[in-house]
């Protein structure tokens, strides 16, 4: 299987491979650790066979996990030690080849990592040759000098702690992300549940009304109407206005009597296709469509008062802004072609049907000067006062 991320198995186990990687000069690394997968001690083996890297794990018996541990626990950081030194190198069951351990005779590069689980150590096993030419610097018969030891200990030892360090972080961090995602996901699936089980409740209220409405429809005692499935269906997705619904509903039942007519029939089946349901948007749309086009319509007939108040609202609106008083003077003054007092009075004065009508016709319409514009407000004033003495 292709695996996204080179960090998600166990952090000593994607080092030990990495370590061979990136020093061709070694044949062969180990790894004796304390595994908190499984809560068992393993050794771990990577080599070079024919030129191709090789890992298995290394089997010894129960009797040699106690030497094993207690090799764990007295290695200090960095320890350089001679091949018998190490416990297993004569195991005849680790499925080591012998010669391994003989061939070039090797110094071993211990580096132990302090394991919090077990308190003990994890151990990384380096095998070099006694010259240096695993780095390729000199000739085969130059020896590791104590000094070069210590360089190699100590670099080899913060490469694998800043490697370590670094994989367990990223799967921290992934653990995060994932903790985080699984919660997402979660809540989506939650709440669409609780969108399924609202939409269930909604059409079974919407059901009950539209049985309710069918009921005051219906003012014959002999007709009986039913809903079909799938005109419940249908129903159940109704999204509009109730009168709405009761309009499509007195046309359905219409249509499913009149089908019936002279077939003695007295139960009516209501279908989905008697329900002529428009979207809420196509509502709105259309009411937008004749608003706007009711409002052409009116600014065609009263164009020139239409306009009047739009500047005069702008105007009002520029004084509000800049903190002056809402006087026909000063409105005047704001419009863009600038008039006197009197002239606005004497336009509010012979225009005032026409403002009127247009006032009661857009409701929404010039909010300030309706509410602070005082000479407007007079305007209105009157024309309520005779409407008032025209009814009584």
């Amino acid at each position: 299987m292709h695996e996204l991320f080179t960090f998600l198995n166990n952090p000593y186990l994607v080092v030990l491979e990495e370590s061979l990687k990136s020093l061709p000069g070694i044949e062969r690394i180990d790894l004796l650790f304390y595994n908190v997968e499984n809560s068992k001690t393993e050794l771990h083996s990577v080599g070079r066979t024919n030129n191709k890297q090789q890992a298995i794990r290394l089997n010894f018996t129960k009797e040699s996990l106690d030497t094993l541990n207690t090799f764990r626990r007295k290695q200090s950081n960095q320890n350089w030690l001679r091949i018998d030194n190490i416990p297993y190198s004569n195991y005849k069951e680790n499925e080591i080849k012998q010669d391994l351990f003989s061939e070039f005779d090797s110094h071993v590069l211990c580096l132990a990592f302090p394991n919090t689980t077990d308190y003990s150590k994890d151990l990384y096993l380096f095998y070099f040759r006694k010259n240096t030419s695993d780095f390729g610097l000199s000739r085969n018969d130059k020896v590791l000098t104590t000094s070069n030891k210590a360089i190699i200990g100590h670099l080899l030892y913060n490469s694998l702690n800043a490697q370590l360090n670094t994989i367990k972080h990223n799967q921290n961090s992934l653990k995060i992300i994932n903790e985080h995602t699984r919660l997402i996901l979660e809540n989506k699936n939650k709440i669409k549940l609780e969108n399924i089980a609202l939409k269930n409740r909604n059409k079974e209220n919407i059901l009950q009304l539209t049985e309710f409405l069918i009921n005051d429809l219906n003012n014959s005692d002999k007709d009986i109407f039913y809903l079909s499935e799938d005109a419940k269906d249908k129903i159940g997705e109704f999204s509009n206005g109730i009168f709405e619904l009761k309009k499509q509903l007195s046309i359905a039942m219409s249509l499913a009597k009149t089908i019936n007519f002279g077939t003695g029939v007295y139960e009516h089946i209501i279908k989905s296709d008697y329900l002529n349901f428009k979207s809420s948007e196509e509502i709105q749309s259309k009411s937008l469509s004749t608003e706007i086009l009711s409002e052409e319509n009116t600014k065609h007939r009263h164009s020139k008062t239409f306009d009047f108040l739009n500047d005069m609202e702008q105007a009002a609106q520029l004084l509000l802004k800049q903190n002056w008083k809402l006087t026909s003077a000063n409105v005047g003054h704001k419009l863009e072609k600038p008039i006197t007092a009197a002239a606005i009075s004497d336009k509010l004065k012979h225009h005032t049907p026409k403002i009127i009508s247009l006032l009661e016709q857009y409701p929404a319409k010039w909010p300030l000067i309706r509410k602070r514009f005082r000479p407007l407000q007079n305007v209105i004033v009157k024309a309520e006062n005779k409407s008032f003495e025209r009814a009584s």
